[in-house]
């Protein structure tokens, strides 16, 4: 009888909790939704009542959690709070940890891309780089809320990490220490000449704004004849700012739009005014440019406002929102699509750059490849209309 009690006392209290849930944002749950959560209730009941060790029901229901949100896709989870607090923290620019992003690809995790001079980086990781296993626990299934709880930690504390690497037989193994990772979003170098470098390693507050800036003291030493805007290895980070540095280039026009399950439409527009003079740019991607590195380098191909070399982006074309929780977690939830202006869609396709170059062992740079172009405008204008051409 008091078993029975309790079943129905946890039945009653989970369907209680998502009515007012339901109530307080509007949506209802039909008659399969209440018996499949009926079933789930009974079936945590049983665990409670059978199972041969003591459990822990916070950590039951927060498995079944990111068990449901795995059946979704890679990038909607559910963030503990200390997670959620240290996602706040990356988007200013700051965080400890070993600085790379991550993302589940076929079930493993694996790397977008390093943060620049952070542990990983210096270590050697690439994109695409899949983790198999961190101080020796396999990542196969695991969530990217358990991942990164895994990859931070104490300042100064170690981590070792397994990889597999494309076209490598045996598995990697690397051991990293943990560090107050810092993001320099925007560096800009003066190359001479009226050329100009300007890296962007991942779009945080003030990204546009601190471009414009670096852009307008370089303006007061004269003209800019060309810029190389360099995103390679950069995963991406707040979508408004990758609009904000497009739009320095734009004058008019979508940069990107986005589309949910209703197919409504969002679209973020160039405005007039206040734009950077119209001198040629070269726009650098590889594996690792990743979400907001694709919408500017989509959006400036498009109007073949840039010239885009390198090799194919990762092709993270979704976009996430953030729901904080009652409890101080927070759901990350695949919300809309990104599109490019011409109506493409980036998601597991990538931005395919106009000319297709690899650095190579004792060649050029990027950068010295890049520079070439700028300097060449009839070859710079003749590549910009081709999409995928390798270059000879």
């Amino acid at each position: 009888m008091c078993t029975r009690a309790r079943f129905l006392c946890w039945a009653f209290l989970l369907a209680t909790l998502f009515c007012l849930f339901a109530t307080s944002v509007g949506y209802t749950l039909d008659e399969r939704g209440y018996r499949q959560l009926h079933i789930f209730a009974e079936v945590l009941h049983q665990v409670e009542k059978n199972y041969v060790d003591p459990i822990d029901t916070k950590k039951l229901i927060t498995g079944a959690v990111d068990g449901m949100l795995a059946t979704l896709d890679p990038h909607t989870v559910y963030m503990e709070p200390d997670v959620y607090k240290e996602l706040k923290t990356e988007s200013v620019g700051r965080f400890s940890g070993v600085g790379v992003e991550v993302s589940i690809e076929n079930g493993w995790l694996t790397v977008v891309a390093p943060i620049e001079d952070s542990p990983a980086w210096k270590a050697g990781i690439r994109s695409k780089d899949k983790i198999v296993r961190i101080n020796g626990v396999s990542t196969k299934g695991m969530s990217l809320g358990e991942a990164v709880r895994l990859m931070r930690g104490r300042e100064g504390s170690g981590i070792r990490v397994t990889v597999m690497r494309e076209g490598v037989e045996h598995p990697l193994e690397f051991y990293l220490k943990r560090e107050a990772i810092k993001v320099p979003s925007v560096t800009v170098e003066d190359m001479g000449d009226g050329y100009l470098y300007a890296r962007i390693s991942v779009f945080q507050e003030r990204t546009a704004m601190e471009l414009k800036e670096k852009l307008g003291e370089l303006h007061k030493k004269g003209d800019i004849k060309g810029l190389i805007i360099d995103l390679r290895n950069n995963p991406g980070g707040l979508l408004t700012e990758a609009v904000d540095v497009a739009d320095l280039f734009l004058s008019k026009g979508v940069i990107v739009s986005t589309k949910n399950k209703e197919k409504e439409v969002s679209r973020y527009e160039a405005k007039e005014g206040d734009d950077e003079p119209n001198y040629p740019i070269l726009v650098l991607i590889d594996g690792g440019s990743a979400s907001a590195s694709e919408i500017l380098a989509g959006a400036l191909k498009d109007y073949k406002r840039a010239l885009i070399i390198g090799s194919q982006s990762f092709g993270k074309g979704s976009v996430q929102s953030v729901i904080e929780l009652s409890n101080g977690a927070a759901l990350k939830i695949t919300v809309a699509k990104y599109y490019t202006p011409s109506g493409t869609s980036i998601q597991g396709s990538g931005i395919t750059p106009n000319v297709i170059v690899e650095e190579k062992e004792g060649g050029p740079s990027m950068k010295e490849v890049a520079l070439a172009y700028l300097k060449d405008p009839k070859r710079y204008q003749k590549a910009i209309h081709l999409v995928g051409e390798r270059m000879k």
